[in-house]
């Protein structure tokens, strides 16, 4: 009796110890440095150009690891040279012109004041047009952080433009602004104001300077790349490549080793393979085949994680492609199927691709809307997990 008390009790134990370990992957939040794979060029590249007053672009796919990356990367920066500090901006959910410009205010003063008092202090010495409303509030660790309201007048728009140099002039230091998910600023009503009032202002500023990342590529490459619009050439245009399937192998089975589990290199490998390296998906399926597992990975246990995948991202796939048309999705077919030649006659009579204008437009959008991409002649699926599941939907 005593040693089957004893038995079980050890089983509770490490039952529970399951449950508190720390996964060794992470996806849907910032990824920690501990979490965080290599891309050691990619973050030199970023700490060189940002550190030297370079502006920076910084363009991929969605859920590459963008954030993740400069974050890693601006924190090591910080570390480097005690005379950088980083200003972090969301611009995901802004949605009007004034809510921009409090959010930027708000945020750069706060990034370069370590105090509340030090923050107050510099509304009132740099923003003197404006008189903003103070919000202070009480957070979980019960410290008080603030938040700027002011009604925005056309002379305040300069004035809070100006705002990171003149701060990093009188605190002697180097402002680095992020600002992520930048392309959504370009869906504002006033946007085309703004983007020639920002360019006018940032562009002649020496001790700050920008980072702009987000995920819908075709408008960032537009807003940046085109040279009818302000921004074109206002600084280095970065393009983040996957990260390659040498370097995710190693973290894989190491995270798994460092957590009293173990994986294989092939079983790793085929892990890299079914998500084509995508980190948002790879550290997912690991997630998951990590969190279903108590000693060795079986492929039975992979295979089982991959249906997991795909049915927790089946939503929003379904949602992606509500509102497709049929034409649309027999393209999407044909380029499942490894077709390219959408006008040839025999492939538009086997998937129903309609008229010669109709596939023109549908390949447009589905490029533009990241379903597909284009590689040199060939079209291929963007995302690998919404492939896996139209394939088994749809094919």
């Amino acid at each position: 009796m005593y040693y089957t008390l004893m038995y079980n009790l050890y089983i509770c134990i490490d039952q529970l110890k399951e449950r508190t370990m720390k996964s060794p992957f992470q996806y849907g939040t910032m990824v920690d440095k501990e979490c965080f794979v290599n891309r050691v060029e990619e973050r030199k590249q970023l700490k060189e150009l940002l550190d030297s007053g370079i502006n920076v672009m910084l363009i991929s796919p969605r859920r590459w690891g963008k954030s993740s990356l400069v974050k890693v990367a601006m924190d090591e920066l910080m570390q480097e040279n005690k005379q950088v500090r980083v200003c972090f901006i969301d611009a995901f959910s802004i949605k009007t012109e004034a809510e921009f410009y409090r959010t930027f205010a708000k945020e750069v003063i706060s990034c370069t004041a370590s105090t509340l008092e030090k923050r107050l202090d510099d509304v009132k010495k740099f923003l003197k047009g404006i008189s903003p409303s103070i919000t202070l509030k009480s957070d979980a660790t019960d410290s008080l952080s603030f938040d700027l309201k002011f009604d925005l007048q056309d002379n305040d728009v300069m004035e809070i433009l100006e705002l990171p140099e003149k701060l990093a002039l009188a605190k002697n230091i180097q402002l680095i602004v992020c600002i992520d998910e930048f392309q959504q600023l370009a869906l504002l009503p006033g946007y085309k104001s703004m983007e020639g009032k920002m360019r006018s202002v940032w562009q002649k500023q020496s001790h700050t300077s920008y980072c702009f990342y987000g995920s819908k590529r075709h408008m960032m490459m537009d807003i940046f790349n085109n040279s009818a619009n302000p921004f074109y050439r206002f600084g280095q245009v970065l393009f983040l490549n996957k990260i390659k399937k040498e370097e995710w192998i190693p973290f894989i089975t190491g995270a798994f080793g460092r957590t009293g589990k173990s994986i294989t290199e092939a079983q790793a490998e085929r892990i890299c393979d079914i998500v084509k390296c995508h980190s948002w998906y790879l550290q997912q399926l690991c997630y998951f085949i990590w969190s279903g597992t108590s000693g060795a990975v079986s492929d039975e246990v992979i295979d089982r994680r991959v249906r997991q995948l795909i049915d927790t991202n089946m939503p929003m796939f379904m949602n992606d492609v509500e509102n497709l048309t049929a034409t649309q999705i027999a393209m999407l077919r044909a380029v499942a199927d490894g077709e390219f030649q959408f006008n040839a006659m025999a492939i538009v009579k086997k998937y129903e691709l309609g008229s010669a204008q109709t596939i023109t437009r549908n390949k447009k959008m589905l490029v533009e809307r990241d379903f597909v991409e284009k590689d040199n002649k060939h079209y291929h699926f963007a995302d690998p997990v919404f492939e896996l599941w139209f394939r088994r939907e749809y094919m």
